[in-house]
């Protein structure tokens, strides 16, 4: 039995975390425990309860952590607390699910990952569209028609409506660039340039980022009058089309169409987005199944491009 703690009970980890954890726990009903939620608002944490079905509500994150053996946490508070929490709880040593980014800034995430490495402790961080179905079938297709002819060439594009927080690039970029790199490698270089948006403090970015394997162009246009997010993996006579939004995914080998799939339009947004099969992971990597990955490295990749895209001009990236 693995018994799963959640740290916040706000509206990403409601919208996300919550459902996932409660669609594997229906899946898994004698093999998954959901022990408790710790969250400052006692109210929400007893909605959040009720409706994922976990055992207990915890307004204390220590009290709660005394009180049950937990086997992971995950960890789904506001960036501007993660930093201060996953210093304060990695030296207990219970692996964590640690939501993105994992921490304001690259230097947050560095300090993180010092005290990650001092003490050991596993972890992963939420980098859920890692795990979209629509990229899971580009990569398993890459993997079992590609693996002798890896994409020399990535095209990732990110358009959002209205969103014009300053941290856009950064904060919600990085599930665009991690994405890409999973599969294209680790970034060396970055070339970028931004376009002033219509609005104030908001900009269209653009970026060609060199890797261990090839290139990667990205787009992030965040107030702009569509919602995209979309991936394109092109190598020797194939193109790997994904369209992360609409969950599908399409490859074209020697000009013939060779994978046609998408999601059924009444799955889960949770499964659709990637999250089930992130939380799947924890768990599998907690059983001991897999490695604990993405890992803080791997965000710290992703928020380098990140904040060399929002610096423009010409970056490279040391990890």
């Amino acid at each position: 039995m693995t018994t799963i703690g959640v740290l916040g009970a706000g509206s990403h980890s409601s919208g996300n975390h919550g459902p996932a954890l409660r669609a594997l726990k229906e899946q898994q009903p004698d093999d998954l425990r959901l022990a408790a939620i710790c969250d400052l608002d006692a109210e929400r944490a007893g909605t959040y309860c009720e409706r994922f079905g976990l055992e207990r509500v915890y307004q204390d994150v220590d009290e709660m952590l005394d009180a049950e053996a937990l086997d992971g946490l995950v960890l789904v508070t506001p960036v501007e607390l993660t930093e201060e929490l996953a210093v304060r709880l990695l030296p207990r040593g219970i692996p964590l699910m640690i939501e993105k980014p994992p921490g304001v800034d690259s230097d947050a995430c560095r300090r993180i990952m010092a005290v990650a490495a001092e003490t050991g402790t596993p972890h992963m961080v939420s980098l859920n569209r890692r795990f979209s179905p629509a990229i899971t079938e580009a990569r398993r297709w890459l993997d079992a028609s590609a693996a002798d002819r890896p994409p020399q060439l990535a095209i990732a594009r990110m358009l959002r409506h209205n969103r014009t927080e300053p941290e856009f690039r950064v904060w919600t970029g990085i599930h665009l660039i991690d994405a890409a790199l999973s599969i294209m490698g680790r970034p060396t270089h970055v070339s970028a340039g931004n376009i002033p948006a219509q609005h104030e403090d908001v900009f269209l970015s653009h970026a060609t980022v060199r890797t261990e394997r090839g290139v990667v162009q990205y787009i992030l246009s965040p107030a702009v009058g569509t919602v995209e997010e979309t991936y394109e993996f092109q190598g020797a006579d194939y193109d790997v089309a994904v369209d992360a939004w609409g969950c599908a995914t399409r490859v074209y080998d020697s000009a013939e169409l060779v994978v046609d799939w998408e999601a059924p339009a009444d799955s889960e947004p949770a499964w659709r987005n990637g999250t089930v099969g992130e939380m799947q992971a924890f768990i599998e990597a907690l059983r001991g199944e897999r490695e604990f990955s993405p890992t803080l490295e791997d965000a710290l990749a992703a928020m380098l491009v990140a904040e060399a895209i929002v610096a423009g001009g010409e970056t490279t990236i040391s990890l």
